[in-house]
């Protein structure tokens, strides 16, 4: 009994060490390597899950070397999920009693974390390399948490600095400036509304009118079209050609009246000129003519004579005896 008891004793506590290392029992064991910047609270022995279902663990957890990032080894009970159903791995909080997990996700779980993107050396191993992004633990959250509400108890006192009695009689001047603004532009859109209902109307009158005149002008092209088409055109043409050569003709004839024309007024330019030196004689008091106008007593005397002269020819109309004695025998 007591050989029995100690075997018993070795075999479950061999079963135990296997299970607590996590034996698979002869099922596939695949492992996949994720890189992180931080694994946060995640500890060797936690669990793997794939949509809730938890298919494996994690077994190891080391830095990398230069420390610029972590490396976590999963392994995993089953195969790897295709390649395009998986987006990374995420540890997360497994439970509020400080339990972690790694979750592999899919490209529409968290399409706004920023997984660690995986070198290019990575890829031609045998080992899948996945990248990873761990969620902020409870801890970080109170402390952002705490921030946060320091930034909203400055930003309330400097809320009540800005918005005081005063700024809101402002803000309420304000109100009823747009109020009154906003019925202006009411009313000042009413108005513009009428006079662009009024200038469609004249536009639509005007376009009436454009089409009547365009109809008129079709009815007129094909008028002159039908005239042209006449054999009497033809007619017509020649008639204006002859009437052409008459034109020429005549403006030869005027050309020479035109020579005429000029001399004859070379001619008169040549009288002008002689009247102009007379006229000039005159008013110097040259010749007779000239004395006439400019000496005064030569014209009292003449008009002396011109009295002498009309006395005398009354006298002899009156007397003819007296100057003409007319004697036959």
């Amino acid at each position: 009994m007591v050989g029995l008891v100690i075997l018993a004793g070795l075999v479950v506590a061999a079963a135990g060490t296997l299970w607590l290392e996590g034996t698979n029992w002869g099922r596939p064991d695949v492992v996949v390597e994720v890189l992180l910047r931080d694994v946060s609270q995640l500890a060797e022995g936690n669990a793997v899950k794939f949509r809730g279902v938890q298919v494996g663990q994690v077994r190891r957890i080391g830095v990398e070397p230069g420390g610029e990032a972590v490396r976590v080894t999963l392994r995993l009970d089953t195969e790897l999920p295709p390649s395009e159903e998986i987006a990374g791995v995420v540890l997360a909080p497994e439970s509020f009693f400080g339990d972690w997990q790694a979750e592999i996700v899919g490209p529409d779980r968290y399409p706004n974390f920023s997984f660690y993107e995986v070198p290019q050396t990575e890829m031609g191993r045998d080992t899948v390399v996945l990248g990873g992004y761990a969620l902020p633990e409870l801890s970080r959250l109170t402390a952002s948490a705490e921030q946060i509400s320091d930034n909203v108890a400055e930003l309330s006192s400097r809320l009540e600095v800005a918005f005081n009695q005063e700024t809101a009689q402002n803000l309420a001047a304000a109100i009823g400036n747009v109020e009154v603004l906003t019925r202006d532009l009411r009313e000042f859109i009413s108005r513009e509304s009428e006079s662009t209902s009024q200038l469609t109307a004249k536009a639509d009158s005007a376009l009436r009118e454009i089409q009547a005149a365009s109809e008129v002008a079709r009815r007129s092209f094909e008028r002159v079209e039908g005239v042209l088409s006449d054999s009497q055109v033809d007619s017509i043409v020649g008639n204006v050609a002859r009437a052409t050569g008459s034109i020429q003709e005549i403006a030869g004839s005027l050309s020479g009246s035109s020579e005429n024309l000029s001399n004859t007024l070379r001619r008169a330019d040549s009288t002008f000129a002689r009247l102009d030196r007379l006229t000039a004689t005159v008013a110097a008091g040259e010749g007779t003519i000239g004395r006439l106008f400019v000496d005064s007593t030569l014209a009292v005397r003449t008009a002396d004579v011109l009295e002498q002269l009309d006395l005398l020819l009354q006298d002899l109309r009156e007397n003819p005896r007296r100057y003409v004695r007319l004697s036959i025998f």
